[in-house]
Order: structure tokens, then C-alpha cells, then sequence
């Protein structure tokens, strides 16, 4: 857990994971194409939201918004949003591969030779409460 959660604790019942808590997606295969990167939210250090139209997956949906207060992605209808560490350098119609169980993520194009590792954490609770506060989120 990050350490300034302890002092952020809303009445909503949601549930809080640590850092490494990929329940209901331990086994996710996903490869896709992002169609959206965002970047600069809040104070979050290069904290942002990749969106991705999935061109395969084991897992079609996803979404623990309902009892779960921070995730690393949400999957529904064809798309997904990811969220992670060191976006900026990312571009639309980059290619993504996530494998929960490899704990690897991977985004890379071969047109402009770019390929880079991203963060495999689950962010904390602030930055959703942030992103969903400010309309952030669009699946």
C-alpha cells in the first residue's frame, strides 16, 4: 500500500488492493492497439490511462469498479484501459502485449523501432478517486 493512503479513507466500502493484487485478471492474455494515450493527469508522475482496441484476449470483461477501488485495467466491449507508469513516449497505433501471469507488459512498433517494458503495479486509490472525479475514465 502507498503510505499516504492510510490517511485517505472514504466511506464507500470499496475494497483497497496492494500493489501487486491482480485478482480476477492473474491469468490475462491481452494484445491490442492503443488508440489513446493519456497523459499529465493531476500530480501523478507520468501516471496515465492507455486505451486500447483489443485485437485478442482470454478475458472479454472486466470491471471491479462496483467493489474494488483501485485496478490495473478495465476491459469491455472490444477495448481496454490500462493504467500505468511512463506514458508519454507512447503513440497511438503502438502495439500492447499484457501477460498477468509473466508479469509482463510490453507496448512496441516496429516502424519507429520503439520498445519499452511498463510498469506491472497497481496504483493507489487516490489516483482513481482523481480520475474518475475529473472524467478521466471512458469505458
Amino acid at each position: 500500500m502507498f503510505r499516504d493512503d492510510i490517511f485517505y479513507r472514504p466511506n464507500d466500502n470499496l475494497k483497497v488492493v496492494d500493489v501487486k493484487d491482480f485478482r480476477g485478471i492473474e491469468n490475462l492474455k491481452l494484445t491490442g492497439e492503443v488508440y489513446e494515450v493519456v497523459d499529465n493527469i493531476g500530480n501523478y508522475h507520468g501516471t496515465g490511462i492507455l486505451r486500447v482496441n483489443i485485437i485478442e484476449t482470454n478475458i472479454e470483461y472486466y470491471d471491479p469498479r462496483d467493489h474494488q477501488a483501485n485496478y490495473y485495467c478495465i476491459i469491455k466491449n472490444g477495448k481496454a484501459e490500462l493504467y500505468v507508469k511512463g506514458v508519454s513516449d507512447i503513440k497511438p497505433n503502438d502495439s500492447i502485449l499484457v501477460n498477468i501471469s509473466e508479469e509482463k507488459s510490453i507496448v512496441f512498433n516496429s516502424k519507429r523501432n520503439y520498445n519499452r517494458q511498463l510498469s506491472f503495479i497497481v496504483y493507489p486509490r487516490r489516483f482513481f478517486d482523481f480520475i474518475k472525479r475529473k472524467g478521466y475514465q471512458e469505458i
